[in-house]
This record gives structure tokens, C-alpha cells and sequence, in this order.
């Protein structure tokens, strides 16, 4: 059996090093549909060995694409999609195409592979997909629920350009209602980078969900939620602050990132309304004594913002004799500003 498994390897791995480049675009150039759909399976086969031998059928790949009775569009789309993860720089040139062919056949399951490839662009050529935010925001309103390509796109996006997916938060506000496990953590990443490079938000529907998730069993889901509530609250304090007892019975989760961030929601909170504060007193001067360093740090800050001056000498302490430099700094700052 080991024998007729070492025989299939090799021959498989003779197949992929027979790959041609010219004859392959050779074949790709023809018109016979046939020789196209042999082409791209030559291609498909020989990515996982040889994808940097491929990248030149790029262009071609894209061509592919404009041919609307080519019944290979979803093996194109992969090739693309897998191109891109190689080079995401040589197939950046081709993002007009993609989009194009999206657009027309948001229902296609190439649409889902395509989708793949514009969100590995988007991470390494942010520049190229701006001006496609739009339409790329409507094919994802038309694919299904579970296609969680759309909303990393716009993940990817708002990581360097997150103004840009300016057009996407209806979508993303969609996509986080209807399936937040599969989307919410990508969906609130990139609403959060928008709120926190205090760009406009056309809408605030989406707070209303990640209040929701506070308490989600799952604890990357419920930090992103708490997050993203914490970004919003540094531009639009009022529309978060309707959260303030999820926030408050988050600081008593057992994961101390739960606990930090409710801790900084609460502060950006308390920087516009200090008497936001009021209701978790007790279970932040509590957290001054928490076993992880950001948990104290972020405490204090929210304990200075909120005008707690019951907390002066624990914070004093805290200023003299936390072991983290960070914990000192932030409880001093809020000593000067009880002051």
C-alpha cells in the first residue's frame, strides 16, 4: 500500500513539473472553449507546487473572465484567488475585471472566490480596491449570509484605508444581524477602525447588535463587540452609553481582555458623561486589584475620567508601587486629574 501511495506522488508530481508556460498560454489564447477549461485545470493543478511559475497567466485568467459562456468561471476565480495569495502586487492590475465580473454575477459561486481575492489585495494594495467599495459593498448584500469573503474585504481594508469603507457599514451592519458568529468578528473589527479614525458613520444601527454580544459565550465575538463599542464611544458617547450595565457586568468576566475593554468603553463614556460611571464604582475600584496589568491600567483611566475621588488612595498606591510601568503611569494620570 505504501508502495502504490509513493507511485501516485510521484506521478502527480511528475504532471505539475511538466508545466509549460507557453503552451498553457497558448492555450488559454485559443477560442475553443474546451482548450481554455484544460488550460485553467493545468493551472489549478500546478499552483500547489508552482504557484510562482503561473503568475504570468494572469492576464489571461482575467480575460477568462469577460467571456460570459465560459463554463469555468469558478476554476478562473480560484486560480486568481490562489495567485493572489502568492503575489497580491500582480494581480492588483487586474481588480477592475474582478470587481466587473462580481457585480454582474453576485450570485455565481466564482463570485465567493473572487471575493477571496480582493480581500488578500485589499491587506497588501489597500489603494486599488478604494474606489471599488461601493460595488463591491453590493455584491455582498446580494450574496448569502454565510459568504464571509464580502465582509473581509472590508476587514482588510480598514486596516490602512478604514475611512474608505465608509459605503460598506449598512452591509456590515447586515452582515453582523443576520450571522454574527461567521461575520461578527471581521464586521465589528472594520466599523470599529472606522469609528476610531473618527470618520462619518452613516448609520449607528450597528451598536444595537454589538451590545448584544457583550455577553456572547465566545470570547473573541464578545471583545470584538466590547471593542468596537469602545471605538464608537471615542466619537459618539451617547450612542453607547445606553450599554453602560452590559459594560458594567462585563468588568466581573472571567477574561481579563473582557475586563479591560468593558473598563476603556466605560472611560470614553465617562469623558463626555463622568457620571456614567456612577453604577460601576464598586466593581471597578474592585479591578485596581486585578491580577493582569492592562485590567489596572485601563481601570485607573476610567476611575480618572469618571471623577472618582473615592479612589484616590488606592490610586496613589498603585502610582508608587504597581510591578508595570504602564499601571503607574495611567494611575498617576489620574491622580493629577483628581486633584
Amino acid at each position: 500500500m505504501d508502495g502504490e501511495g509513493g507511485d501516485a506522488i510521484q506521478q502527480r508530481r511528475t504532471e505539475v513539473s511538466a508545466f509549460e508556460l507557453p503552451s498553457v498560454l497558448a492555450r488559454l489564447d485559443t477560442d475553443d472553449p474546451a482548450e481554455q477549461r484544460a488550460a485553467v485545470e493545468t493551472i489549478r493543478d500546478a499552483l500547489g507546487d508552482q504557484p510562482a511559475a503561473c503568475i504570468p497567466t494572469v492576464p489571461k485568467l482575467r480575460g477568462l473572465l469577460a467571456q460570459p459562456a465560459l463554463e469555468c468561471h469558478e476554476e478562473v476565480a480560484y486560480c486568481l484567488a490562489e495567485l493572489a495569495d502568492e503575489s497580491p502586487t500582480d494581480v492588483a492590475p487586474s481588480v477592475d475585471g474582478i470587481v466587473s465580473f462580481a457585480a454582474e454575477n453576485p450570485e455565481q459561486p466564482a463570485t465567493r472566490e473572487l471575493l477571496r481575492c480582493l480581500a488578500t489585495i485589499a491587506a497588501e494594495q489597500p489603494a486599488v480596491i478604494v474606489d471599488h467599495v461601493e460595488t463591491i459593498a453590493n455584491v455582498v448584500d446580494r450574496r448569502p449570509a454565510d459568504d464571509r469573503w464580502g465582509v473581509r474585504v472590508f476587514r482588510q481594508l480598514s486596516m490602512k484605508r478604514p475611512a474608505a469603507i465608509e459605503p460598506a457599514v449598512p452591509v456590515l451592519t447586515d452582515a453582523l444581524a443576520t450571522n454574527p458568529d461567521a461575520n461578527g468578528g471581521p464586521a465589528l473589527s472594520a466599523l470599529g477602525r472606522l469609528a476610531n479614525a473618527e470618520a462619518s458613520l452613516p448609520t449607528l444601527e450597528f451598536v444595537d447588535h454589538a451590545v448584544a454580544l457583550i455577553d456572547h459565550d465566545e470570547d473573541t465575538l464578545r471583545n470584538n463587540a466590547i471593542g468596537c463599542l469602545a471605538d464608537v464611544a471615542h466619537i459618539e458617547p451617547g450612542a453607547v452609553e445606553s450599554a453602560r450595565p452590559e459594560l458594567t457586568a462585563a468588568l466581573e468576566c472571567n477574561d481579563p481582555e473582557t475586563r479591560a475593554n468593558a473598563a476603556v468603553a466605560l472611560a470614553r463614556i465617562a469623558i463626555a458623561m463622568p457620571a456614567a460611571i456612577d453604577p460601576a464604582r464598586e466593581q471597578l475600584l474592585a479591578l485596581l486589584e486585578d491580577d493582569h496589568e492592562r485590567v489596572r491600567a485601563n481601570t485607573c483611566v476610567a476611575l480618572g475620567h469618571g471623577n472618582v475621588e473615592g479612589a484616590t488612595d488606592r490610586l496613589a498606591t498603585l502610582a508608587s508601587e504597581d510591578p508595570a510601568s504602564t499601571v503607574r503611569e495611567r494611575a498617576d494620570w489620574a491622580l493629577d486629574r483628581l486633584s
